[in-house]
């Protein structure tokens, strides 16, 4: 029994105990011994409650532990480092895929619903992130996976990215452009078949207007 249980039930029965002294001193009697038979039924019926009560509150505090860690169990599955880059590099493909081919479905279903997208100047909502992606063609998309650390149950990626992209001036005219940049994303599984991006953040980047003096470009 805790010690706040039990001082509720010292506490019941010393105040009945004065609430019964103070009674007989009113009347200026002692009290039968049949009251003080009655007296200790209720105080030991009192006791009853109390330990049924105490017996309630930690069953259901066991049942309330047990439910809680088996939802976090299931909201975080187990993952060995390994099974995270390899899932990981296969939602990096579904991405570059998707990003290329516009692909809005996918890239639903990739994006967390709190995803942000984070930049040097300011911070992008899912929505601004999405909506911001068909003012840039992207030709070539190719991720490669760094490292892939855990944090708490989520995964922090390093990726370096080679992207090509097409855009029009005013008048019309198509130019190519090449990027290389490297950033910190972050993952997260939800379940055996669906892992999903939660943040986005470009550490550093490159543009050429021309083919970069990078290795296999």
């Amino acid at each position: 029994m805790s010690l706040f249980l039990q001082t509720l039930i010292l506490r019941d029965i010393l105040s009945s105990e004065q609430e019964h002294r103070q009674e007989g001193v009113g009347v200026g009697m002692t009290v039968w011994p049949t009251g003080v038979q009655e007296e200790k039924k209720r105080m030991r019926s009192r006791l009853a409650t109390y330990m049924s009560l105490g017996r309630h509150i930690l069953v259901s505090t066991l049942l309330a532990v047990i439910v809680t860690a088996a939802a976090g169990a299931q909201g975080a599955p187990a993952v060995s480092s390994t099974e995270a880059r390899k899932a990981i590099e296969v939602g990096y493909a579904e991405w570059a895929e998707a990003r290329a081919a516009l692909d809005m479905n996918t890239i639903e279903r990739i994006l967390a619903p709190d995803f942000y997208f984070q930049n040097p100047d300011r911070k992008y909502t899912r929505q601004e992130f999405i909506d911001s992606m068909p003012e840039l063609k992207m030709t070539r998309f190719d991720s490669s996976v760094l490292t892939v650390e855990p944090r708490g149950n989520d995964w922090s990626v390093l990726i370096f990215e080679k992207v090509e992209v097409e855009t029009k001036d005013k008048d019309g005219k198509t130019s190519k452009g090449y990027r290389v940049l490297v950033a910190r994303d972050g993952w997260r599984k939800l379940d055996d078949n669906h892992w999903t991006l939660l943040s986005s953040e470009p550490l550093g980047q490159q543009r050429w207007t021309e083919t970069p003096p990078i290795a296999d470009w």
